[in-house]
């Protein structure tokens, strides 16, 4: 096992100041009942815990107990550890550099030094203790803070902290070849006031921005991993601390551990600084997790139509593990949806694998069937993970598409359409040719005419339906027009002929043919005609026969 498979990742973006409330400390516990009641999670067993190089047995000023429930810290309660004494926690926000306790609680701490280039460190709080993981990771929630933010960052009195890991397959520069695990999310930078801060240099204190570069060349960059604490807040004393951060790494399972939590201040004894650390969430989880995500909202699988993801989840990614996956349900693997295989491998570097899952449509009655998976996983030491998911398959139920033709009496300049559907999957998205969308639509009512509407499903499944619109209107013809821009009978006006499919043609007395007209719409203003006598005749679609007679033009000024 290689030391460079350790991380710090971001668990939570910047938080909102807490409109009320405040952060709460006790020390009314021992370190070892703080480690033991408050932080430690799951799959981890502890001893020999220390504070300050003495047994856990005493309490003390320097750490305790809090709720932070009510405040903007980010997490619910935990364990903290302090420079001064646990009274630097709590808000109200009112002083830019505070600190309490007496001064110089303990002496250097070469790790701690080691961090800040051999600069000196006092005011020591150091957690230490031995602990056996039952998987292949440890993780914990943390948040630093710290009353020299703003006006001390890039300066050279920076307080620091680290989380020191040493045993099996970790190979550091700290004591014990311990790795130092509180970095500046996906680097190898320690977190500090100088790495993590705002992004600009101290203002009252003259910071040096090489300060910062030095430590970290993209150190205002990490301003998206710190919370500005604004004067007069409420709820926490410091002026800025982190947001919530991970710290994790890879172990393996059944061998023991020491970490080291350690803070002090650098370079003087003031400006206090603490480290608060999630209750509970010192955990080597060994549970692998199978989840399944479909496409529908309902959860299930539609044949033919929606798919799914399954996916199995480690909580590590040290090596290759094999899950043993067993396929049951009432749905048969390979026949009725894509085949899953039995054996599953989460590769070394990956801490998940993911399969798609299709069900296919058979166009056979079978009401609703199920997958139902298992996965197990066995570790090194011997622990058993079982998880289970369980997805139903839906037979598609095709749309039907209904539309009513409408027989009118010619007496509405306009009608209304409408449509109904049912089945498919998910948002129907009904059309009408004309682009109006829904299953209604406003059509002339004066024509014959023919509308089609169109219903796509989110299966990308389409039915279409066409709704007829006789008007009711009779064709009558008139036998004499007078195109003299008087604004009445202007125009050679066929009642009825709107929205049918028609020819109208017009013979003079010789039998030669003066207008044609496909689809007329009653434009004909018998431009460039003469008065007198002419001859129509009129076909239109459906008709027995031809429509044929005399039409007098009068008063032409055309």
């Amino acid at each position: 096992m290689e030391a460079r498979k350790w991380m710090v990742v971001l668990a939570s973006n910047v938080l909102a100041v807490a409109a009320s409330g405040q952060l709460t400390t006790s020390n009314t516990l021992t370190p070892e009942q703080l480690v033991q009641q408050v932080l430690l999670g799951g799959g981890v067993t502890v001893s020999n815990v220390t504070f300050n190089g003495l047994p856990g047995t005493t309490i003390n000023e320097q750490i305790g107990s809090f709720d932070g429930s009510n405040s903007n810290i980010g997490l619910a309660n935990g364990l903290m550890l302090a420079t001064g004494d646990l009274t630097s926690g709590p808000g109200p926000n009112n002083s830019d550099s505070y600190s309490s306790g007496g001064g110089n609680f303990g002496a250097n701490d070469a790790d701690l030094e080691l961090l800040v280039g051999g600069l000196g460190t006092n005011d020591k709080a150091v957690l230490e203790f031995d602990f056996v993981p039952t998987g292949d990771s440890l993780s914990f929630n943390f948040v630093f803070g710290s009353d020299e933010y703003d006006e001390f960052v890039c300066g050279t009195v920076t307080d620091v902290f680290g989380f020191f890991v040493s045993g099996p397959g970790l190979n550091g520069p700290y004591s014990n070849n311990a790795v130092n695990i509180a970095l500046v999310p996906n680097t190898n930078v320690p977190i500090s006031i100088n790495t993590v801060n705002l992004g600009v240099p101290g203002s009252t204190t003259g910071g040096d921005p090489t300060q910062c570069a030095n430590l970290d060349p993209n150190w205002t960059a990490n301003s998206v991993y710190y919370v500005q604490n604004p004067a007069g807040s409420p709820t926490v004393g410091y002026d800025g601390f982190t947001v919530v951060l991970t710290a994790s790494v890879i172990v393996q399972c059944g061998q023991q551990y020491h970490i080291k939590l350690a803070l002090a201040d650098v370079g003087d004894t003031v400006w206090d600084s603490g480290v608060f650390l999630e209750g509970g969430s010192f955990t080597s989880p060994n549970n692998i997790d199978l989840e399944i995500v479909t496409a529908s909202a309902d959860g299930t699988l539609t044949e033919g139509c929606t798919d799914a993801t399954f996916t199995i989840t480690r909580p590590g990614s040290d090596s290759d593990i094999d899950v043993s996956v067993v396929v049951g349900g009432t749905a048969t693997n390979g026949t009725d949806y894509t085949s899953i295989p039995t054996v599953i491998t989460i590769p070394d570097g990956q801490n998940s694998v993911s399969f798609p899952i299709e069900a296919f449509e058979d166009n056979v009655a079978e009401g609703q069937e199920e997958i139902v998976l298992t996965a197990t996983f066995i570790n090194a030491c011997g622990d058993t993970s079982v998880s289970t998911a369980t997805v139903p398959i839906v037979e598609y139920v095709p749309m039907i598409l209904s539309t009513t033709n409408l027989l009118l009496e010619c007496e509405d300049d306009s009608v209304l359409v409408t449509a109904a559907v049912s089945g498919g999957f998910g948002d129907l998205s009904p059309v009408w040719e004309d682009g109006v969308t829904g299953l209604v639509n406003w059509v002339p009512g004066l024509e014959d005419g023919e509308y089609t509407i169109t219903v796509t499903d989110e299966c990308n499944k389409t039915v279409a339906s066409t709704v007829v619109v006789e008007s009711g209107c009779d064709i009558v013809i008139p036998n004499v027009f007078s195109p003299n821009n008087d604004g009445e009978n202007d125009k050679f006006i066929i009642e009825g002929i709107l929205g049918t499919t028609n020819t109208v043609t017009i013979f003079n007395r010789w039998g030669q043919k003066v207008y044609e007209a496909s689809n007329y719409r009653n434009q004909w203003d018998a431009d460039g005609v003469s008065d007198g006598t002419y001859y129509y005749e009129v076909t239109v679609e459906g008709a027995e026969k031809p429509f044929t007679g005399h039409l007098t033009i009068l008063n032409n000024k055309r």
